[in-house]
């Protein structure tokens, strides 16, 4: 995406406005560019600012709420795509004890009985159940295909924890003048950050 827009990159802090929280975030840096050590003083919002705060956690509740419709809709049709398509085993990936994900559809399903299953192992899923209704589907372990070599492992459980859902973040910026400077050090300017 930051090839379009002629950069180099980018952070969520700094890309386009998309939001209201990255207007925020655009006022806080403007003010830390702008003022330097004094940025604490002139920002929008002070530190520790309780409307700061307020629009924080206003963003994260609905994000959280569009996030759980979205993924609940994309589980629908998932599971929609395997009885249409008579599917009835799928190559997946061990992300976690008892979880995979499917390497071809955006799936993370429960694995009941079976050969015991390592964390990132690649493995052939028989499904057991699946209802729409209720969003679930389990599925039994029939093959271990391969174990992940130590290099790749360390993908996987980047991948998994950004399958499972990764809590937004907020970061605390202490302006800190170069050794050169005698000017005081600034109290923290808050700016956040949220998945995209």
């Amino acid at each position: 995406i930051h090839a379009g827009i002629g950069v180099d990159c980018y952070a969520w802090s700094s890309s386009p406005l998309r939001r209201y929280v990255d207007m925020v975030n655009q006022w806080q840096l403007i003010a830390c560019i702008k003022q330097g050590s004094t940025a604490a003083l002139v920002a929008p919002f002070k530190p520790k600012d309780a409307s700061l705060f307020a629009i924080i956690s206003g963003f994260d509740d609905a994000y959280a709420a569009y996030r759980s419709i979205q993924n609940q809709m994309e589980l629908y049709w998932t599971l929609r795509y395997l009885a249409q398509e008579n599917i009835q085993e799928l190559d997946a990936v061990i992300i976690k004890d008892g979880l995979a994900r499917a390497n071809e559809l955006p799936l993370v399903l429960s694995i009941v009985g079976g050969p015991q299953a390592q964390r990132g192992d690649q493995v052939k899923l028989k499904i057991t159940m699946v209802n729409e209704l209720l969003l679930a589907i389990n599925a039994t372990v029939v093959e271990i295909l391969s174990q992940p070599s130590s290099s790749s492992e360390s993908v996987e459980d980047a991948e998994a924890e950004e399958e499972l859902g990764v809590t937004p973040v907020a970061i605390a910026m202490d302006l800190e003048d170069s050794a050169e400077s005698n000017e005081a050090t600034p109290e923290a300017v808050q700016v956040t950050s949220t998945g995209a």
